[in-house]
């Protein structure tokens, strides 16, 4: 951590501490963000035209950004 003040590395440390016991005092709040982020189901996608020489050909993409996946040349695999 080169370049940063005594203050600076003590403030880093005091937030990192603050997370920890947050998330040890809360595993069940954890849990239920987790679920949560699970709670959907991954669109499989595919592409003929790779961006470049070895580029990924299939992805499995989040609901929410099927649609920019799309405009850029991607189809969803059937």
């Amino acid at each position: 951590m080169a370049g940063i003040t005594k203050e600076q590395r003590a403030l880093r440390e005091a937030e990192k501490l603050v997370a920890e016991q947050t998330a040890q005092n809360n595993p069940e709040q954890q849990e239920q963000q987790e679920q949560q982020e699970q709670q959907f189901d991954l669109v499989a996608m595919v592409t003929h035209y790779p961006a470049f020489p070895g580029a990924p050909t299939a992805a499995d993409v989040h609901p929410a950004e099927v649609e920019n996946w799309i405009a850029a040349g991607w189809t969803i695999r059937e």
